[in-house]
């Protein structure tokens, strides 16, 4: 055999076999290239998910309101702005740190109970009642993630906040809230806002609160409720009339004797007459804060009423809010004890005073003093 043909072929088969490893050694790096690549594949649809996870966190959630609309509505709340009295009486008690303005100016008394920041916000009017002046235009630079109406459901509620809603693109919801059902009104307020806790609190008083004063007159015979006027105005001639929505708590507690053709919403009553007050003969009237309380009593006219010359008429209180009406907001839970306590006394173990202190600490997180509690209620409890 030819020498030379001999290494010839060694060094082929050495060249073949170098070839072999080498390939081999690629095709390993190509399998480790493979893994890498799966791995970051899976690291990163990892990473997506967990991203799709925070954006839905962050995004929006659906929200089927008391008017029956569902809204979406942003999954975390922190700017909210109003529509009215009654849903800035609530969020004043359930969330004032995210308001983003007011419906209407504080009161003197208001501003004692909430505080400088809250009375400082700016004022956005509000979608009904008799001013209906909702600032559409201010609201929507205030930039909220939503808009809360609260209270009594208008016949044209839907009609209204769609609009609203397509004007100036803020999702707006209804929530339906009466003096007997603001335990479910919070409950709904403290989901949305993501203060439940908070919501818990205030909507365990109103179900304990209803629940004790409706459980204490339950055996009183509707026949032997105490017969009532609730008058208003300047001159006391205006009338809550039975069946009103501002005038339930009178309705819920005694027999409203002021029975008119057609009992509004309004917060000013129906009007009457002395003579038609006079032919109702109430055994007790109450008069609205700003009313003429402070005069019957002397007033020849007025003494002819029963309910007047036995001293059995009262002045509701009115601090920070008519504790019967005007808003018919959550002021009425205090007011449904008051008056209960007021016509039927002797169903009642707790004083006056106990219950007066533990709302405003409850509600406005207000220490009250004997002499404030005392003032307050001047006028509100049985003559001497």
């Amino acid at each position: 055999m030819d020498q030379g043909r001999v290494l010839s072929g060694s060094r082929k088969a050495i060249v073949a076999c170098c070839i072999a490893v080498c390939c081999a050694i690629v095709l390993g790096l190509a399998g480790c290239g493979g893994s890498s690549s799966s791995s970051a594949a899976s690291a990163s649809g990892s990473a997506s998910s967990a991203s799709s996870s925070s954006a839905a966190a962050s995004g929006t959630v659906s929200f089927t309101d008391s008017a029956g609309r569902t809204v979406e509505v942003p999954a975390d709340i922190d700017r909210v702005a109003i529509t009215g009295p009654i849903s800035q009486m609530c969020m004043l008690t359930l969330a004032p740190e995210k308001m983003v303005g007011l419906s209407n100016e504080l009161s003197a008394a208001e501003k004692k109970y909430v505080g400088a920041e809250v009375a400082s916000l700016p004022v956005y009017g509000q979608i009904y009642g008799g001013k209906g002046d909702f600032n559409k235009e201010a609201v929507a630079n205030a930039n909220p993630q939503v808009i809360i109406d609260i209270g009594e459901a208008k016949k044209s509620i839907v009609e209204d906040l769609d609009g609203i809603q397509e004007a100036i693109g803020i999702p707006c919801i209804h929530i339906e809230a009466s003096y007997d059902s603001y335990d479910a009104a919070y409950e709904q307020l403290g989901k949305l806002l993501g203060v439940e806790d908070r919501a818990k609190t205030l909507a365990d008083y109103c179900a304990n609160a209803r629940k004790t004063t409706s459980d204490a007159i339950a055996s009183i015979p509707e026949a032997n409720r105490v017969k009532v006027a609730y008058l208003l105005g300047e001159e006391g001639l205006n009338v809550m009339g039975k069946g009103s929505f501002q005038g339930t708590v009178v309705d819920a507690i005694a027999d409203n004797v002021c029975v008119v053709e057609k009992a509004g919403g309004s917060g000013l009553g129906s009007e009457s007459s002395f003579e038609q007050i006079a032919l109702w003969n109430p055994q007790m009237i109450i008069f609205a804060p700003g009313s003429i309380y402070d005069k019957v009593g002397s007033d020849a006219t007025w003494q002819t009423l029963s309910a007047i010359s036995s001293g059995n008429y009262y002045a509701v209180p009115g601090e920070p809010y008519n504790w019967i009406s005007s808003p018919p907001g959550v002021n009425q839970i205090l007011g449904y004890q008051w008056f209960a306590r007021l016509c039927y006394p002797d169903k009642f173990s707790d004083s006056m005073a106990d219950v007066v202190k533990n709302y405003y600490k409850t509600f406005y997180n207000y220490d009250m003093t004997d002499d404030e509690c005392n003032t307050l209620l001047t006028g509100a409890t049985p003559k001497a």
